[in-house]
């Protein structure tokens, strides 16, 4: 069934004849009615009955002309909206992010996409980059910002920046007072680490294999004040990202490069890639590089 078929179908039923509808759809009468026939024959029923010089609507077509009507409006409406009315400022969009970026990013980036995009429906959904990646597929997000590696083909990014990683040690500790860490010293000390499914274990566990080193640990959290929380005790310490760092300034606690090879992550808007990135999706995108900079500035 094609579109120009229905067209000619509501032009017949609304001028009441062959002839008029094919001046009213400016195409020849033969071509009008066979695209009629090849519509009847695939519903496999009549819609007209030709009764010589007129035509007579039968309880198939009255039945039919409604929803075919209706059809052709939704069309012209959906392309109004698209061509004329519509406005990318005041759609909707569903970001998701990882947890270590969230709490520290999001507030400032949201309020910011408040003031650009007052008219705009933002929702938020925080999780861990695996979720966030089938949330992705399943078109249940329309962007997500982690950090790499990210490993489906149907997953495109954007590098928004290369976040630095510390070693976050208590004020009082003996190296407090060294420029950096050395990695085979990182190696010896108790180590607080975030649970296994976070990204950021993973990248300090591929940073301690390209090291060879065994930090041991102490302690599992699935939270990043509690991380900060145990290392201001005294108990271990652990590896965060610059923008946590950049907030703890100050607060008896220190940050440390590692001397050599010191890790980072790389963090990327990612989308499925069959999908168009929109105007509010680049806007959000813009907002939460600013800030990341702007914090770890600070």
């Amino acid at each position: 069934m094609e579109l120009r078929q229905l067209e000619y179908f509501v032009a017949i039923v609304e001028t009441g004849s062959f002839s008029q509808a094919a001046k009213r759809c400016n195409v020849a009468q033969p071509s009008l009615s066979q695209q009629i026939i090849k519509l009847e024959n695939e519903l496999g029923c009549q819609l007209f009955d030709r009764l010589g010089r007129s035509i007579a609507v039968t309880e198939v077509g009255r039945v039919f002309y409604p929803r075919a009507r209706s059809i052709l409006s939704d069309l012209q409406q959906a392309t109004y909206a698209i061509t004329t009315g519509y406005s990318p400022q005041e759609g909707s969009l569903k970001v998701g992010i990882i947890p270590t970026l969230g709490p520290y990013l999001l507030y400032r980036t949201v309020q910011r996409f408040n003031q650009a995009y007052p008219e705009a429906e933002l929702q938020i959904y925080e999780d861990m980059t695996e979720d966030l990646i089938g949330k992705l597929l399943n078109a249940e997000l329309d962007l997500a910002f982690m950090s790499l590696p990210i490993d489906n083909k149907q997953i495109t990014t954007q590098v928004l920046f290369t976040e630095p990683l510390y070693v976050v040690i208590p004020a009082s500790h003996a190296m407090a007072s060294e420029e950096t860490i050395d990695a085979s010293i990182l190696g010896e000390l108790p180590f607080i680490r975030l649970s296994e499914q976070n990204c950021l274990t993973d990248q300090l566990d591929a940073f301690c294999y390209l090291q060879k080193i065994d930090p041991p640990t102490i302690c599992y959290t699935t939270q990043l004040t509690t991380v900060m929380e145990f290392v201001r005790l005294g108990i271990g310490v652990s590896l965060v990202p610059a923008c946590l760092a950049s907030l703890y300034v100050g607060d008896d606690l220190v940050f440390k490069r590692i001397t050599v090879n010191s890790p980072d992550r790389v963090i990327v808007a990612a989308r499925h890639h069959g999908r168009a990135e929109s105007v509010l999706g680049k806007a959000f995108s813009l907002f939460l590089q600013e800030v990341w900079r702007e914090i770890v500035r600070e």
